[in-house]
């Protein structure tokens, strides 16, 4: 059960392929057949043979910032936070005016990882949940006031007030929801956000 909580599997058959560490470099949900199967496999080993090029070149260049970016972003689909957390630190060092173009996206994907959490943590670790909660929030806000014109801004306010949500903090979740809803140009986000807004108004409505 901890396999399926730690790489998602939400049907059968799933073929996660891992690291030697235990990172999700890929997933194959599905039957296929062997013919078409060979190629998942050769696009896996491709991954994870950049992946291991980046990390040497890295050993060899440890303060640039654009590696120490991608390999915290790896580490993050991979779903391994605390090995993605140095290699952000160093990214957010070295790169205080995002000339790599990757900040963005690196607070964004750290803000999901931790908002993945809080649910989880909050019956049996309540102090956990928090701490994830904020970690989120600060990251989200990040990515909206800091970096306005990215390609992530919307997203990442989208997911702030679903992350409020289920926090229970409905009051912001509608504010957000709602600010973003008048603002975005983006009809999926503006679908998926009134949508949203209903479902929060209707839990806050029976709370």
């Amino acid at each position: 059960m901890e396999a399926v909580r730690r790489y998602q599997v939400t049907g059968y058959p799933t073929i996660v392929f891992t690291s030697s560490d235990g990172g999700m470099i890929s997933k194959q949900v599905g039957f296929a057949y062997p013919n078409d199967f060979a190629p998942v496999i050769e696009t896996v080993l491709e991954k994870e043979q950049a992946f291991v090029e980046q990390l040497t070149k890295l050993e060899r260049t440890p303060d640039d910032a654009k590696l120490n970016a991608q390999v915290a972003l790896t580490y993050l689909e991979r779903t391994q936070l605390q090995k993605a957390l140095p290699f952000s630190k160093k990214a957010f060092e070295h790169d205080p005016k995002n000339k790599t173009g990757l900040l963005p996206n690196l607070h964004n994907q750290l803000a999901v990882t931790y908002a993945t959490k809080v649910e989880a943590a909050m019956v049996g670790a309540p102090e956990e949940a928090e701490m994830y909660f904020e970690k989120a929030v600060s990251h989200f806000r990040t990515v909206i006031d800091k970096y306005p014109k990215s390609d992530v801004k919307d997203p990442a306010q989208y997911y702030l007030g679903v992350t409020y949500a289920i926090k229970g903090e409905f009051d912001d979740a509608i504010a957000v929801l709602e600010k973003l809803i008048h603002h975005t140009g983006d009809a999926n986000i503006k679908q998926n956000a009134e949508a949203m807004l209903e479902r929060v108004k209707d839990l806050a409505s029976s709370n």
